[in-house]
């Protein structure tokens, strides 16, 4: 089927190795919509010139012509993907299997936050999806920077997104910025899903052997060079990690796993924010070197998620002595450790504490208020970390 009979193109959006993306508006809407301005119109001259005129024509004009303004509203619009003729395609077999592919994920998956299909060509020639006028993650870069909360908070139902994929066992395998489109409300929605795999009853091989299973700055590094059927949901884990690190720190690219080296610490970008710790940690679970020490699935990540919202809505803070923790009473001063587990310096503080019983006793330099950490023989959990 000849796309050009129902769908009429705006502009071109982009071009991939794949195919030809273009910005489009239904052909067969704009028709009816013109058709009933234009015999509305009509009735109200005829209804003019007769004397007969009624405030029903007006009305059913103004609608019709409200309707028609609507094409010009981007969320009336959709976006054409037309795959490359095989002469044009590299590997023209595989372009036309992965088509399919993305077309039947993004048909599978009703989750509000996955790009959602509006039409397709029954031979898989093109396919049109929703089109998003606020454009991608890639244009918005500086739209979360610094802040924790907001980013964790929009990033969420992304996750949830994909942990719907994985349960259906689909990867994803290129999530980044520029395929995380935004929408009116600036709510995050999954786009491209030219790189989807998943595994079938036949193990069917959409990508030869040992071809690049995703996008190098996002993949993670034990996913160079393996099979495509070994792909796991990790995958997507990882690029999910480097996503919310870029929303965070404001930056293009992280470099391999590296979200601990100083020029990519956000600890070290946003010294004066006490969550980048809470987050640091997050990203130990999935930006990581080796696929054992990741996250399983984006089931897992989103549980990690909601932990570290349900810290940061409590105003948790983070033991650890190397941190600087403000006073929660005056919230100008910074606590000070005076005690660090010595029993002579905590009888000297005014406290007997029998002799297995430890404590470490911070004071506010402001207010002189005190915060105090007991233990007895190993230090708890937090302190071990």
């Amino acid at each position: 089927m000849d796309y050009s009979k129902k769908w009429k193109v705006i502009n071109t959006l982009g071009e991939g190795g794949q195919g030809r993306v273009y910005r489009v508006f239904n052909l067969e809407t704009d028709s009816k919509i013109k058709s009933s301005v234009i015999d509305t119109l009509k009735k109200i001259i005829i209804s003019t010139v007769r004397h007969e005129i009624t405030k029903g024509n007006y009305e059913i004009f103004f609608e019709a012509l409200s309707e028609m303004l609507k094409m010009q509203d981007p969320s009336q619009q959709g976006a054409l993907k037309v795959l490359h003729k095989p002469g044009k395609a590299r590997d023209a077999d595989l372009a036309q299997e992965r088509i399919k592919r993305e077309i039947q994920a993004m048909s599978d998956n009703l989750h509000p936050h996955l790009i959602r299909i509006l039409d397709v060509d029954p031979d898989s020639a093109w396919f049109v999806s929703q089109f998003y006028a606020n454009g991608t993650l890639a244009d918005k870069r500086e739209m979360f920077k610094g802040n924790v909360s907001k980013a964790l908070e929009v990033i969420r139902p992304l996750v949830e997104a994909v942990a719907t994929l994985h349960e259906k066992d689909y990867v994803h395998r290129d999530i980044k910025p520029q395929n995380v489109f935004l929408n009116l409300d600036n709510d995050l929605i999954l786009g491209d899903f030219g790189l989807v795999h998943f595994e079938d009853e036949k193990h069917t091989r959409i990508s030869n052997t040992y071809e690049n299973v995703g996008s190098r700055d996002w993949m993670p590094g034990w996913a160079m060079g393996i099979r495509i059927e070994d792909v796991k949901p990790t995958f997507d884990v990882f690029s999910l990690g480097k996503l919310l690190w870029s929303m965070i720190s404001g930056k293009p690219i992280l470099p391999l796993w590296y979200f601990d080296k100083d020029s990519y610490n956000v600890e070290k970008l946003f010294p004066n924010s006490r969550k980048m710790r809470l987050v640091n940690q997050l990203f130990a679970e999935c930006i990581v070197e080796d696929e054992q020490s990741c996250l399983q699935n984006a089931s897992e990540l989103l549980q990690h998620i909601d932990k570290t919202l349900a810290s940061i809505e409590l105003g948790a803070d983070v033991i650890n002595l190397s941190f600087e923790r403000t006073c929660k009473v005056c919230g100008i001063g910074k606590y000070q450790l005076l005690v660090n587990d010595n029993f002579q310096e905590t009888i000297n503080f005014g406290f007997r504490p029998t002799r297995d019983r430890k404590m470490k006793i911070f004071t506010c330099s402001h207010c002189g208020n005190v915060e105090l950490f007991s233990h007895t023989v190993r230090p708890p959990e937090a302190w071990r970390k």
